[in-house]
Parts: C-alpha cells; structure tokens; sequence
C-alpha cells in the first residue's frame, strides 16, 4: 500500500478511460473538519457549514486526465424542516456535487441513514459495474466490511480522509489513501500548483 497521506490525489497508474465514483461520508468529515480548525477560519475556496458539510470546489478532481468521476454523492443530515434540508442540498449542488443525500437528524445524534445509504449506495453501484473505482471520503473503522465487499466486486478504492480520526484498518483495507487536508486546509494558489498526477 502506497504511504500514507500522499500528495497523489488518485493513485498514478490509472488507466485512461478509468470510471469513478466520489461517496463523502459529509458529516463526520464536518466533524472532524470543526475539529481540526478550532478557531481558525477555513480557506475562502472552502464552503463550511458546522457539522453538517465541508468541500471546496478543488477536491472534486473534475480535470483529472487520466479518470472521469461520473457522479458524486454527499451524504450529510442538518436539524430542521424541509427547507433547510433543501438549502442544503442547493449549496452541495453549487459545489458541484450531482448527488447530494441530506437527511433530517435530531439534536445531538448523528443520522444512522448517512453510513447506511453511502454504504448502499457504493456496493450497489460496485455490483453493477458503474465503475472501476470508489473514492470513500471518510475515515471511520466502520467502513471497513464495506471496503472489504467493494474490493471483492473487484473495484479498486481510493481512501481519502482526514488525519484526525483515520483508522489504522481502514487506511490498510484501502489501494491508495489521500489526505484530503491538503486540499480542506490549503490556501488555492498551493492547489493549483497541484501534486503530480493532477496535470
């Protein structure tokens, strides 16, 4: 397995025409995002809503050569009616995510239908082929039966988490791992400069 947090945004040796699909545990990314910043503010690239979503434009690798991302899902839950449930989808579509999944969520717990529907969502899809490889935004141990079923369907996947939270076992089951904090906690201008394999 390649080190991990790598600067390599997908593994090197993808074949061109390579088909992926994007599955962002967006909650618990937020969480451990808030966490991480304390009392920072985020990079003005990044879009921050305390413990509900956190993405930047940057990390949806739209102009990788080598492999197109067919479709990428959020899956996040806020407290509120239905409106705010919307507002929220309307933002992650601005960021460019085609598939954001917002449920409601009662005070103080995390919404269980965020890990199950990501983890339907990324098998089925693995059974059926719609693509060759997973890119799992997430860090939790939990994740890790998951991981095991998708490699056995043959996909390859990609691991992109923060440090904080990473388990071990997760980072293992995984082909290639990114920290995606050079992306949540870099400044545009280092972005663009890019690692390798973004050119």
């Amino acid at each position: 397995m390649p080190k991990p947090h790598t600067y390599y945004y997908l593994p090197p040796n993808i074949h061109g025409g390579s088909k992926a699909m994007m599955f962002v545990d967006g909650e618990n990314l937020a969480i451990r995002y808030g966490e991480m910043l304390g009392a920072s503010k985020p990079p003005f690239h990044v879009s921050f809503v305390p413990n509900v979503f956190v993405w930047s434009t940057f990390a949806n690798a739209a102009d990788h050569t080598a492999c197109e991302i067919v479709r990428r899902y959020y899956y996040t839950a806020v407290q509120g009616d239905e409106h705010k449930v919307e507002d929220i989808e309307e933002q992650l579509k601005n960021l460019g995510i085609e598939a954001p999944r917002v449920f409601k969520k009662t005070r103080g717990r995390r919404a269980k239908r965020v890990d199950i529907s990501l983890a339907t969502d990324m098998l089925s899809h693995a059974h059926r082929k719609n693509y060759d490889l997973a890119i799992l935004v997430g860090g939790d141990e939990d994740y890790l039966p998951l991981l095991q079923a998708v490699a056995a369907e043959g996909r390859r996947i990609v691991l992109w988490a923060l440090e904080s939270g990473l388990s071990p076992a997760l980072a293992r089951a995984a082909d290639h791992l990114f920290d995606i904090g050079h992306i949540l906690f870099a400044t545009a201008e280092s972005i663009r400069l890019g690692p390798p394999d973004w050119e």
